[in-house]
């Protein structure tokens, strides 16, 4: 009788040698910001040493220092506003009720400075630029209607993330400021279409690397959104895993600081902890201690704590010191 043996079982029978000839590569380059992407994902990478964050024994790939190349396109950016929890943006509606034009013009100039710390060459590419930071803020897929009289950006599943009343007149400022920056003529609107309706949104989370991700409707499994054609990591739903709060903190601790460009700029208001507890809790299942929502908070800009996470290694949250 044969036995059928998958692509990820045979890569966890080689996990060893993978292991093995990883670690006899050549080493990467370093950078002096601490500021990398990589070719093969286009993830942007907030790291100390050109080592892939999430799988550091087992990827073949060595992060590339922005000093030494440039990141290929703002379409890196896009990857945390559609894949990523939605955790940041849910923020940003629950505290972006006041002055849409002076968040809108905060967050185009913060949009703005982040492209040119990374060394995007972002006027070569204007309309793609306007896209990633439309849906890096709504954390939703966009559309794009270019006519003769102008361009309409759709965006869609808008009621899943933000409240189209605030979110509008926000994008409207920050775009103006954006055209000038960027050199575009055409009048811009905003419209929105619903996708997946009242389907729940997926929410899953990936064992290897350890990752969540939050896009589409929900299923049982999905093929990796960042690598499709090359990850052999199947994410699963979240009611089939075991996770903790500690994973997404790590995830944070690897990710550009885009997130806290934003949130930095809004006034806190009453209850914002509690509702980001809840956020944590109720829709991802984190057992969230203090400690772990304070070091999240400060970790996307809600505060200004200086906080590192750090953990001894395979132990849970249980064993978070929290330095500041």
């Amino acid at each position: 009788m044969t036995t059928k043996i998958g692509v990820v079982d045979i890569m966890m029978m080689d996990k060893e040698s993978i292991m093995k000839q990883v670690e006899n590569m050549p080493a990467g380059v370093y950078s002096a910001s601490n500021k990398y992407w990589c070719v093969t994902c286009k993830l942007l990478f907030d790291i100390d040493k050109p080592v892939c964050p999430y799988m550091p024994k087992m990827c073949i790939n060595t992060p590339v220092p922005v000093e030494v190349m440039r990141p290929e396109s703002t379409v890196s950016i896009e990857k945390f506003g559609l894949f990523y929890p939605k955790v940041p943006q849910r923020m940003m509606n629950f505290l972006a009720g006041e002055n849409p034009n002076s968040v809108g013009r905060k967050w185009a100039e913060a949009y703005i400075g982040f492209l040119k710390e990374w060394r995007f060459e972002y006027r070569n590419e204007p309309l793609q630029t306007l896209k990633s930071f439309i849906i890096t803020v709504s954390g939703s897929e966009t559309a794009q209607r270019v006519t003769k009289d102008g361009i309409v950006f759709v965006i869609t599943d808008l009621k899943k993330v933000w409240d189209k009343k605030r979110l509008f007149p926000i994008l409207g400022s920050a775009i103006e400021v954006l055209k000038d920056e960027l050199g575009i003529g055409q009048t811009i609107h905003f419209d929105e279409i619903d996708i997946i309706g009242e389907n729940q949104t997926g929410k899953y989370y990936c064992s290897m690397c350890r990752k969540f991700f939050e896009f589409s409707s929900q299923r049982e499994t999905i093929t990796c959104p960042l690598m499709p054609q090359k990850c052999v990591a199947v994410p699963h739903s979240l009611d089939k895993m075991k996770y903790s709060l500690r994973d997404l903190i790590s995830v944070y601790n690897h990710t550009p600081d885009i997130y806290r460009r934003f949130l930095s700029q809004l006034p806190l208001k009453e209850g914002w902890l509690e509702y980001l507890a809840g956020l944590l809790k109720e829709e991802w299942h984190f057992d969230v201690m203090k400690k772990g929502l304070n070091c999240i908070a400060a970790q996307i800009g809600l505060t200004n704590e200086e906080v590192n996470c750090v953990f001894e290694e395979n132990d849970g949250m249980k064993h978070m010191a929290m330095m500041g």
